[in-house]
């Protein structure tokens, strides 16, 4: 009854001292159906470290969207553990990440499991280029990334990116807990989807263990291409290629040549 109270009576704000990853949030217009997004994280996070910290603003024209990918983050050796997140590609090889992520303040480490029992972080959808993030992970946190592509029509696609667009609206006046079960990286985006979209994403344990994650994806038949779950990951291992890539400072080049 105890741990319930605190979920009740804590009140989530954006008004706190935000460490520098967290501190900016992320804000959406519609302009004749167009999603335009403002503070677009556009760090370069190389192995000099985090250098050059700028916000950017995007233009997202939902008819020019060309594929949504799945991006799974692993977190050492338990399967069941990792991060999820998605990037929207669009006709001009611009290509933008969508990650819930937990807010953190200054000097705030991730709460992990605790998360999941007191309300210890609220959450945003971080938008950034894939040059940021991807460079956060990979030399930063250094996580492996795995790209899937999903096997959407373009309806489905656009309502994929509706979704997570309505939930960043949402969160700008809204403030939200982070929950390690229940309100996490991979939960809130399948809730953001099935609410323009209902039931697109089946209810899974995956929702819950972020790490079968892809693996759901593919036996939906969602994932794009032939072979197995193995060879899809496998394919889809793109940190070799940040790595590589990462040299070029332009972020629509950057996720054009990681691609290629």
């Amino acid at each position: 009854a105890a741990l319930w109270l605190n979920w009740q009576f804590a009140t989530p704000s954006h008004s706190r001292d935000w460490g520098p990853l967290y501190a900016v949030q992320p804000t959406v217009e519609v302009t004749d159906g167009d999603y335009v997004i403002e503070n677009v994280r556009n760090w370069d996070n190389g192995p000099e470290g985090q250098t050059s910290p700028e916000w950017i603003t995007a233009l997202l024209d939902p008819d020019l969207l060309t594929r949504v990918w799945f991006i799974e983050e692993p977190f050492g050796d338990m399967r069941a553990i990792a991060h999820t997140m998605l990037a929207f590609e669009f006709a001009d090889g611009s290509a933008y990440v969508a990650s819930v992520e937990a807010r953190r303040e200054v000097g705030e480490g991730f709460g992990g499991l605790k998360a999941g029992i007191l309300p210890m972080h609220e959450y945003l959808v971080y938008w950034t280029t894939e040059r940021d993030m991807y460079g956060n992970s990979t030399f930063f946190t250094g996580d492996d990334l795995h790209h899937f592509p999903l096997d959407l029509p373009p309806d489905a696609a656009r309502a994929v990116l509706e979704g997570m667009i309505a939930e960043t609206e949402e969160l700008e006046t809204t403030p939200r807990w982070y929950n390690t079960f229940f309100t996490n990286c991979t939960n809130v985006l399948a809730r953001a989807v099935n609410s323009v979209a209902e039931a697109a994403v089946p209810w899974d344990l995956a929702w819950y263990l972020p790490g079968y994650a892809a693996e759901f994806l593919y036996d939906q038949g969602l994932v794009a291409g032939e072979g197995t779950f193995e060879e899809a990951r496998a394919n889809g291992h793109v940190s070799p290629r940040v790595v590589s890539a990462y040299g070029i400072e332009d972020p629509v080049a950057f996720s054009r040549a990681i691609r290629d």
